[in-house]
């Protein structure tokens, strides 16, 4: 009996301890990766961002501050942000990392912002890493644009291609009116160009005419003409190839503002291409239709004939087709015969030889006569004499008859 008493006050005091154990420890708040061990780097996001119950997934209801009927990161799930993030950025699965990083990104709210990015800062450098990190500067970019784009503008930031791009790309997405007024301010014309693009590509699945007006708003460049062939792949599909002749027809190249003689010039090259691609002879009739115009040029000709003809004797036929006053025809068809050469001299002269000959052939003539030189030197000039042009012909018989010509016998 003295045992039993024995064994009962035991289990007593054991119960009693547990309590007390467990009274302790919950008076200290519970989790303890609630407190972010990132304090400079939060110093310096938190006076540019504002935190507040909004979500990349959208503006959140009171009382739910990631949106939806998802619990914010930083809420009751039992870790913070970047703790979470961290995690799913070091499992091996890529599989299962791909679909945690994306939750996260989906779910981010602007009190999240420092710790992810802390995270990102303070962890490991390499291709899936960065991948990653672009996609939270998008997300980003969703919540708080400006902030985005200046973090990924700031020489202080990771040297990640493309950083600039996604954060943009998350401002125009939600905000591209907020993103359109920013990339007029910025400075730097090559940084600014891009940016231009960015914003633009966001419009095109929202705001086609709106994007084709602003994209006339870039400067010419690069960038540029990357936002032309944007488009045309965008009017094609939506529209197909009425909307997009319908679309070179629009554009005043008369305007001197950002040259848009050039930016006509690339766009009817692109319509042409489209055009010789899907009906060659529709192809032929647009240049027609516009053979005495300024952009109706060279590239756009041999552009077409590549898309129109297979092998390049046919590119050439095609490009015979087109009328004497299209003024781009004879250096087009001298550039692909030129490339013909090349690829066969043999039978690059005797399709020259079977071609009565113009003013249309005497930049390929050129081309054969300074090829034939290096063999025979009688009858290259014997093909130059037949040059139309007459500074082109002088100039072609410079170079093959030099001075001292008749010293060397």
């Amino acid at each position: 009996m003295e045992m039993k008493k024995e064994k009962l006050v035991l289990l007593n005091l054991v119960w009693a301890t547990t309590v007390v154990v467990a009274f302790i420890l919950g008076g200290k708040g519970g989790d303890p990766d609630a407190s972010p061990s990132f304090g400079k780097v939060q110093g310096n996001i938190s006076d540019r961002s504002t935190h507040g119950a909004i979500s990349a997934l959208g503006d959140a209801p009171a009382g739910n501050p990631a949106g939806g009927s998802r619990q914010s990161l930083a809420g009751s799930t039992g870790s913070t942000a970047g703790r979470r993030m961290a995690s799913a950025l070091a499992d091996p699965d890529p599989l299962r990392r791909n679909l945690q990083v994306a939750e996260l990104l989906s779910n981010l709210t602007t009190a999240d912002i420092d710790e992810v990015l802390a995270t990102f800062e303070n962890g490991p450098r390499n291709e899936e890493s960065n991948r990653h990190f672009r996609e939270f500067l998008y997300a980003w970019g969703l919540l708080a644009g400006e902030d985005a784009v200046a973090y990924a503008m700031d020489s202080k930031s990771p040297r990640l291609e493309g950083k600039i791009t996604s954060a943009i790309k998350g401002w125009a997405t939600r905000d591209p009116e907020g993103a359109k007024e920013y990339v007029a301010g910025v400075k730097d014309s090559g940084t600014r160009q891009w940016m231009h693009l960015t914003v633009m590509g966001e419009m095109l699945h929202r705001d086609l005419d709106g994007a084709i007006l602003y994209s006339e708003q870039n400067e010419k460049s690069r960038a540029r003409g990357s936002q032309l062939d944007q488009l045309a792949s965008a009017l094609f599909e939506e529209r197909g190839i009425n909307g997009i002749t319908d679309w070179v027809n629009s554009i005043d190249h008369t305007k001197k503002e950002n040259d848009m003689l050039s930016y006509k010039s690339y766009a009817a090259g692109l319509a042409l291409d489209r055009l010789a691609g899907d009906d060659p002879d529709a192809a032929i009739q647009f240049i027609m239709d516009n053979a005495d115009q300024p952009f109706i040029t060279s590239d756009g000709l041999e552009r077409a004939a590549r898309r129109a003809a297979g092998p390049i004797n046919e590119e050439l036929e095609w490009l015979t087709q087109l009328p004497a006053e299209v003024s781009g025809q004879r250096h087009a068809i001298g550039e692909r015969f030129e490339d013909y050469i090349r690829e066969d001299f043999a039978a690059a002269g005797q399709w020259l030889a079977s071609r009565d000959l113009g003013p249309a052939y005497d930049e390929a003539i050129q081309d054969y006569a300074f090829s034939a030189a290096r063999d025979n030197r009688g009858a290259a000039i014997a093909w130059a004499e037949r040059i139309t042009d007459a500074k082109m012909k002088e100039d072609t018989m410079r170079r093959l008859v030099p001075r001292d010509a008749d010293d060397r016998g």
